[in-house]
């Protein structure tokens, strides 16, 4: 039999939506607020939740956000209840990785075959999941790229069935930001293909980078901000980030290469960042080197030094596989291949980067 958590506010909608559930052969455990659904969930592990939106002191983003990111609940399927079809709340939640919605009001019908539909995917994936139950590195990668496709592969579907019943209905006011979320989303699957891909190449000792050479003039700071401005408008997160640095270009990268690891860089710089500082990054040259320093405040206690960049390593959660665990592995190795070096450290809730890459010419 399983198991569904039922976060719901309204009690008589909670009662009658687990009479539902209960006579179609689902155990219903209920919360009528969001904390009370969150501890549930941790006792439970449940096969699936369904909650609301509209909560207390919390809302259902909050709680699928505080799930998934902080609990470790990265595969458990989730399905949002809204009392309006609003595009940007379905948007909000898509880009958190819900796996369904159902607009309120709805039918018997719909709820029962939506939950068949997520529990049998997520049996599926149990399945496949317990084929490998050491938890060593393949298992680590399962679970990552599970989580890192299925996400963004969610987004694209379902962002792309909101744009198909908007072009039927002949109202294209949000298509333009719609568009722009699949785009997001595609981007990220294709920066975890390509992470993966480079490490396969590494593992096997051959470089994925040797022939990314190239005479172009880079402005060091103008593609900074490009990155930082694409991170800023693809990710919930809130920071503000200042630069020094604005005269320095350089040659002898490819720019498209630089670009990808910049921005590996600058995601795990902003990922934890604590929003009420700002994220200081400072560009120059030094013994023929370019130098880029990055600095912030982050959230939570943990520690890291370079010595602890490896594969699949994350410094922030350990439950938590938001993330590849690569990037930082990724930045460190092409870095090292350019005869130059990358430098992590954390000292009173400070995060502080160094790259270090030799450059033909620094004007």
């Amino acid at each position: 039999m399983s198991r569904i958590v039922l976060i719901e506010d309204d009690l008589l909608l909670a009662e009658n939506t687990s009479l539902i559930l209960t006579l179609n052969g689902y155990e219903c455990f209920v919360a009528n607020s969001s904390k009370e659904g969150i501890l549930l969930i941790e006792e439970i592990i449940p096969d699936l939740v369904v909650c609301d939106i509209m909560l207390d002191s919390m809302d259902g983003f909050d709680v699928l956000r505080i799930i998934r990111q902080e609990k470790g609940f990265i595969n458990l399927p989730f399905i949002f209840l809204s009392g309006l079809a609003d595009l940007t709340d379905k948007r909000k939640g898509m880009n958190l990785g819900a796996d369904d919605f159902l607009t309120k009001p709805y039918s018997s019908k719909d709820l029962i075959e939506t939950i068949q539909a997520r529990i049998e995917i997520s049996s599926a994936k149990k399945v496949n999941a317990a084929i490998e139950t050491r938890k060593n590195a393949i298992d680590v990668f399962y679970q990552i790229s599970t989580h890192e496709y299925l996400t963004p592969l969610n987004g694209i579907i379902n962002f792309g069935r909101l744009l198909e019943e908007m072009i039927n209905q002949n109202d294209l006011k949000e298509a333009n930001s719609i568009v722009k979320a699949i785009q997001a989303s595609g981007q990220r699957m294709l920066r975890v293909t390509r992470k993966l891909l480079w490490y396969n190449q590494l593992v096997n000792r051959i470089d994925p980078w040797g022939n990314a050479h190239s005479n172009a003039k880079v402005n060091i700071a103008e593609l900074q901000k490009n990155i930082f401005y694409f991170l800023k408008n693809s990710t919930n997160t809130q920071f503000n980030i200042s630069f020094k640095g604005e005269s320095s270009f350089w040659f002898g990268c490819d720019r498209e290469l630089l670009e990808q690891m910049l921005t590996e860089l600058l995601q795990n710089v902003i990922q934890h960042s604590d929003p009420r500082f700002e994220i200081h990054s400072e560009a120059f040259s030094e013994n023929n080197m370019f130098v880029l320093k990055i600095t912030n405040y982050y959230k939570g206690s943990y520690s890291m030094n370079t010595a602890l960049i490896k594969p699949f390593y994350q410094a922030h959660y350990a439950k938590d596989m938001n993330g590849s665990g690569l990037g930082l592995y990724i930045v460190k190795e092409w870095a090292t291949k350019q005869r130059g070096s990358l430098e992590v450290n954390t000292n009173n809730n400070i995060f502080e980067v160094i790259l270090k890459i030799p450059v033909l010419q620094i004007d």
